[in-house]
């Protein structure tokens, strides 16, 4: 008999899985301890299957059939949508390219206004009325992304 095995394992090992255990297979066990340790681990498994079994809930198959089905109708429904989503995204980067280009344009008329036109009628200096013009982009730039923010953001 080599060290870490015996030669009876087989015989030892199948007895402790399906409980049928003779006379010579348990006088064995009781003077080897390697099959001891084999019987130990049998249990040890057996154990650790039960309670598995008995803490496993198994879901009812219509429900997992009707959520099946869900998530198909929902996949079909994405991939229907999904050149809808893209012309979206597209749009709405227009919408914003446009504001922008918009608030840009409106900003080069204020500055031209404020150094030109303004300083003979308003007695402030014309890095004042410059400061003021962009106030006045900025706060028109807020109150447009706050008017449009649902829309741009909008899923």
């Amino acid at each position: 008999m080599k060290a870490g095995s015996c030669p009876y394992e087989m015989q030892i090992s199948y007895a402790a899985r399906t409980g049928r255990w003779d006379d010579s297979t348990r006088a064995h066990v009781e003077h080897c301890a390697y099959c001891r340790e084999i019987v130990a681990v049998v249990e040890w498994m057996r154990e650790i299957a039960d309670k598995e079994i008995r803490g496993s809930v198994v879901p009812d198959p219509a429900l997992i059939l009707l959520n099946a089905r869900i998530a198909t109708i929902q996949a079909g429904r994405e991939s229907a949508l999904h050149p809808l989503t893209i012309a979206a995204a597209v749009v709405r980067s227009a919408v914003i390219s446009m504001l922008a280009l918009g608030l840009l344009w409106v900003w080069l008329e204020m500055r031209s206004l404020a150094a030109v036109r303004l300083t003979d009628f308003v007695p402030f200096a014309q890095p004042m009325l410059i400061s003021a013009a962009a106030l006045t982009v900025c706060l028109l730039a807020l109150l447009l992304v706050r008017l449009i923010q649902p829309v741009l953001l909008e899923d």
